[in-house]
């Protein structure tokens, strides 16, 4: 993970969310889903969270499964927190931090930059315009599902929005592959972080997901 270019994703969307042009009623933006239940601002002492990540590749033999850790090392007086990623094994491994959150879960930013940088290497390096696009579709109505998801026992209310920030601009034609991606995101506030699932699927030929990438909630450890 760049340090550098995650800082300026961070502040690029940031900036997008506080020009949010104005929705009819009853509709939301994927941001408004995303960030406005505050998902962080439960999160009032020192602990980790944890996530389930699977990558599946019709190039690969078999799924890679690894574990994505965030640790909330510091709870300041006003509410503000550091945070430490330490993600994946082996020479897959990513461990970075500070990163300075609020009432936001900063793995959100996290798994869209990894996301970015990894269309970027695919094609060569295009990732501003990924990180354009992605933004821009953050701003837009999404389609919002209400639905209860199942941790440690109980049930939680959630919500899933869907968007596809590449199917309808023409420069995506550089990159037709991504034409169709899929971008999910299930935020649950009751359960800690506000995450439950994140995910991005792009279809092959046939309609099944020839890449697909899951981060699921998993526990929370002192």
């Amino acid at each position: 993970m760049n340090g550098r270019s995650f800082a300026r994703f961070v502040t690029a969307v940031v900036a997008a969310l506080a020009t949010l042009p104005a929705l009819a009623a009853g509709s939301a933006s994927v941001a408004e889903v995303v960030f406005d239940s505050r998902p962080f601002a439960a999160v009032t002492s020192p602990q980790t969270l944890v996530y389930r990540y699977r990558l599946h590749a019709g190039t690969m033999a078999e799924d890679y499964v690894g574990e994505a850790r965030m640790e909330i090392r510091e709870v300041r007086p006003d509410g503000s927190k550091l945070v430490w990623f330490d993600m994946f094994d082996g020479p897959n491994h990513r461990n970075f931090g500070p990163v300075p959150a609020s009432d936001q879960n900063p793995m959100v930013l996290v798994f869209l930059q990894r996301d970015v940088t990894a269309m970027a290497n695919l094609t060569g390096g295009a990732a501003g315009y990924f990180q354009q696009q992605i933004r821009r579709a953050f701003t837009s109505p999404g389609t919002v599902e209400q639905l209860t998801v199942r941790w440690n026992g109980r049930e939680y209310e959630a919500r899933r929005v869907v968007l596809q920030p590449f199917a309808n601009d023409p420069q995506v034609e550089r990159f037709p592959k991504f034409r169709g991606k899929t971008y999910e995101f299930v935020m649950a506030p009751g359960i800690p972080g506000g995450i439950w699932q994140l995910s991005t699927r792009v279809p092959g030929p046939d309609g099944a997901p020839f890449i697909e990438e899951t981060l699921t909630f998993e526990a929370v450890r002192p």
